[in-house]
């Protein structure tokens, strides 16, 4: 797994996810962090800040998935 430092975007997404469900948090950073498995980092890169938001308290529902699911 990459040590290199999140960036504030990365950051902001781990935030939301542990707001959305103690724990999560430390699934999306690990989920960041095996970029080359996941591919999060670099959908989080492509996305606009102002969509790095989880929809109603629910991860399902959450860009993340929006992303790679659409």
């Amino acid at each position: 797994m990459s040590t290199r430092p999140l960036t504030p975007k990365e950051q902001k997404v781990i935030e939301q996810f542990e707001s959305a469900r103690p724990g999560l948090g430390e699934i999306a950073e690990r989920n960041i962090r095996n970029n080359d498995k996941t591919g999060w980092a670099d959908i989080i890169a492509d996305t606009p800040e102002e969509e790095l938001v989880i929809s109603e308290g629910s991860a399902a529902n959450s860009f993340i998935y929006r992303k790679i699911g659409g």
